[in-house]
């Protein structure tokens, strides 16, 4: 996974040093950016627990994540 790419899908532009205040500072963006949507259920798509579909899925398709 590219960071970089992850970050700007979050408008991330916070420091990166391993602190709480980033932490804090890269979850808060993640949960505005992120939305929670269901729709691959809709469709009847299996819902893979995957790392390179969770990125493919937020990052390059700009899709929001699932509750599990």
């Amino acid at each position: 996974m590219d960071a970089c790419v992850y970050l700007r899908r979050l408008g991330y532009h916070g420091a990166l040093a391993p602190t709480v205040r980033t932490l804090r500072g890269l979850s808060r963006r993640h949960m505005l950016s992120v939305p929670f949507e269901n729709l691959d259920i809709g469709r009847g798509r299996a819902i893979a627990l995957d790392v390179e579909r969770f990125v493919a899925k937020i990052v390059r398709e700009r899709r929001g994540g699932f509750c599990y």
